[in-house]
């Protein structure tokens, strides 16, 4: 009887050692990581029996990033953000920092009355737990394999997982060192023409190119005619919309003329009584003369012509008085000085709306006289200089167009979309071709030449500045 149990066993002993050869032979030929956790984590069952595996990796950096779940048995993909996954993380972190880290061991699920976590294994997993550590060159734990099942693992069968991790953590160290560390130079050490390649990109880095940044723009009116108020009051109607072609003393808009007229009115009764009163005192004093009456006579003549240049003086008043409203009144309709195109708003924006002397209404400019006016954003800003090249793409057009700047903004203001852009200007290089006027789009603007290597790292390095201070 104990003859056959030595030769079961003895039996035993063979196939296992067979399966760790088997194993190990298959292990070689696992070209990824991947496919390593799913052998690993499949393939041990054919060794020992059990109900769940894990396979878990610990980087080094950063030094507090909780472990990754990378394959579990009979799993094609992991959620990392599944319960059980979470619990394992925080429990490999709890476990890889114990006395007994480093060593294949076996856990058992601690009773319910002891801690929450019992409750948490024995609803998810099963109740024993085998720890196998993959330790690197510095003897530190880099991950391991968990295995769960009902029963406690022998002592036998720990021996044999202990022969079967030792090839998986050698195996595992050289897929981990090369998936890490596999960079360049050793691609360079196998390819010669891999030296040229990369001089060849040390050259491209370093050429130098024109640093150049990018700006809205806009084509506006070069020298309008600036047509303001003439006076106080209310704008009454327009005469023209925004875009139209206008004629020297074409009629532009018109103002309120309801204050002006009925103060014309008023100063035209006066004036008309002032004659008459002038016609009155000039009869009365001639009649008078005629007459051979007595003293009471001669005083009246002598008040008739006191009375004269007083009314003469006052019928002067009043004519400029007329005057003056007849010239505000001319001046309530405003007409073009110059031909050109008519540029503001909207006119339902100035209909109605009180205006003050001067204040700018609307503009008379050229088609064909346009120049660019651009806003940069600070952030965006290089430097510039008066005269540098530049290229403006209309959104209206598909070619692009030569611009030269002539006028740089040093005081920074909010546009309306609220961004801090300096305002520059740029005259269109070619005449015969010149965009319609009002016209958007962007601009690239060039500056001094760099190295291409700055070129592209230009913002990133600017906020780091900004925001390190560097």
């Amino acid at each position: 009887m104990s003859e056959s149990r030595d030769e079961v066993a003895s039996q035993s002993q063979i196939e296992g050692l067979a399966t760790l050869l088997v194993l190990d032979d298959e292990l070689r030929k696992l070209p990824t990581v991947r496919e390593f956790g799913f052998f690993v984590t499949n393939e041990t069952h054919r060794l020992i029996h059990y109900h769940t595996a894990f396979l878990w990796q610990k980087k080094p950096f950063p030094p507090l990033a909780p472990p990754t779940i990378l394959t579990q048995s009979g799993t094609a993909e992991i959620d990392p953000t599944a319960p059980i996954n979470q619990w394992l993380q925080e429990k490999i972190n709890e476990w890889s920092t114990s006395l007994l880290a480093k060593e294949i061991h076996q856990v058992q699920a601690p009773p319910p009355e002891s801690s929450d976590t019992h409750v948490v294994w024995q609803d998810a997993l099963p109740s024993w737990l085998l720890w196998c550590p993959f330790l690197n060159k510095r003897e530190e734990v880099c991950g391991g394999l968990l295995f769960f099942r009902e029963t406690p693992f022998s002592e036998a069968e720990i021996k044999m997982m202990r022969w079967l991790i030792a090839s998986y953590e050698y195996t595992w160290g050289v897929m981990v060192k090369e998936r890490k560390f596999h960079t360049l130079h050793h691609k360079v050490r196998e390819k010669k023409y891999v030296y040229y390649l990369l001089a060849a990109i040390a050259v491209v880095l370093l050429f130098p190119i024109k640093l150049s940044v990018l700006g809205t723009a806009t084509v506006v009116p070069l020298d309008p005619v600036l047509i303001n108020a003439p006076l106080q009051g209310v704008i009454k109607s327009f005469a023209v919309n925004p875009g139209d072609t206008v004629q020297p003393g074409q009629l532009l808009f018109t103002l309120d003329q309801t204050d002006l007229a009925a103060e014309a009115e008023v100063s035209q009764k006066a004036l008309q009584l002032t004659q008459e009163k002038l016609r009155t005192a000039s009869s009365q004093q001639l009649d008078q003369s005629n007459s051979d009456s007595g003293a009471r006579t001669r005083a009246a003549q002598t008040d008739a012509q006191s009375s004269i240049p007083v009314l003469q003086a006052q019928l002067a008043v009043d004519q400029a008085h007329l005057d003056y409203t007849s010239k505000m009144l001319q001046k309530t309709e405003v007409k073009s000085p110059i031909a050109g195109v008519v540029v503001f708003d909207n006119r339902e924006d100035w209909l109605g709306q009180p205006v003050q002397t001067g204040e700018r209404i609307l503009e008379v400019a050229d088609a064909q006289k346009v120049k660019l006016r651009i806003s940069l954003p600070v952030s965006n800003a290089i430097s510039l200089t008066r005269g540098g090249d530049g290229v403006f793409f209309p959104t209206s057009r598909l070619n692009s167009l030569p611009v030269r700047l002539t006028s740089l903004g040093y005081n920074a203001r909010l546009t309306p979309a609220k961004i801090l852009a300096y305002q520059l200007e740029a005259r269109f290089t070619r005449a015969d071709d010149q965009p319609l006027l009002g016209s958007e789009g962007t601009v690239r603007l060039y500056g001094h030449r760099v190295p291409v290597i700055y070129y592209l790292f230009r913002l990133p390095l600017q906020s780091l500045r900004q925001r390190f201070g560097l």
